[in-house]
């Protein structure tokens, strides 16, 4: 089955997917030669399809081309299911001109990202992302994909066609693990706990995750909100705010401070005040300044 999704130029599919690490965290995986982002993802339903997305470009928009592989026919609202998933992963809602314009006065960014980028990946569910983020805290990159590839191989569900490929699970399906599989098996450290107490409010009812990424909260509300997920400090509520299209906030880490250091201050070690005093001036865009800064 081939759904399509229209999108406005400028807009950089294959970029923008690729501007993200999360293309490298399961069940992402970008394939280089089709220039097409594949993505196993479980449906409202239950039901796990295989999602080839891919863009044609034509003189007014960019055409998105989602070619869906499923065990039985999708029905209309696993159709929308799969539009509105790829439509919120791939941050088509969101309005850049603002920021488009403030890049006019900073050429050399203004050029990085004249085709249409900074629409940076993010996943179909707001669960999955924090999961994500929380892995990414005190470790490696590396260390990052090995946690979420266990969490998605043990936990997922397969796709029937090729079950090596599996889905991101779901809050249930991470829930009913035992605690030695976390311990044993996807040996996420002290995040384990975190992921479990996470999913287990989900179950209950006790937290309404979801609802967030269409709040309208101001970002320090959300960004209070966030904060009381328990594994979720400054770092990771900072970066699950621009993962929901807040970019008022940064996210501090040794990369940031490695960069900002390496830019704007002759390789000297920087603080987290002189950091933000560099990326003031960019408001309610600084996360985007600083993720496209050279």
């Amino acid at each position: 089955m081939i759904l399509e999704l229209s999108v406005a130029k400028p807009y950089d599919f294959a970029q923008s997917v690729c501007d993200h690490g999360w293309v490298q965290l399961a069940p992402c995986y970008w394939d280089k030669e089709r220039q097409a982002l594949r993505h196993v993802q479980c449906l409202g339903t239950g039901k796990v399809a295989l999602l080839h997305i891919s863009a044609e470009n034509t003189a007014d928009v960019v055409t998105l081309r989602i070619e869906v592989e499923a065990d039985t026919p999708l029905t209309t609202a696993e159709q929308d299911d799969v539009r509105q998933n790829v439509h919120w992963m791939l941050k088509l809602d969101e309005d850049f001109s603002a920021f488009y314009e403030r890049i006019h006065q900073h050429p050399p960014l203004q050029e990085r990202m004249s085709s249409g980028r900074g629409r940076l990946l993010r996943s179909p569910t707001l669960f999955e992302d924090v999961v994500k983020t929380i892995t990414t805290t005190n470790t490696t990159w590396r260390q990052t994909i090995g946690m979420v590839e266990r969490i998605v191989n043990t936990l997922g569900e397969p796709y029937p066609a090729n079950p090596e490929l599996r889905a991101f699970p779901t809050p249930q399906q991470v829930a009913a693990a035992d605690d030695a599989v976390f311990t044993g098996v996807l040996k996420l450290g002290y995040r384990g706990p975190y992921v479990q107490q996470l999913a287990r409010e989900i179950v209950t009812g006790e937290r309404d995750l979801e609802s967030l990424k269409h709040s309208d909260l101001p970002p320090q509300e959300l960004r209070k909100e966030l904060k009381q997920i328990k594994g979720v400090g400054d770092y990771a509520a900072n970066t699950l705010l621009m993962i929901l299209g807040r970019y008022g906030e940064l996210a501090v880490d040794s990369e940031v401070r490695s960069l900002v250091s390496r830019l704007y201050f002759n390789g000297e070690a920087v603080t987290e005040a002189q950091i933000q005093d560099t990326y003031r001036h960019w408001d309610e865009w600084k996360y985007l300044a600083y993720w496209f800064d050279a």
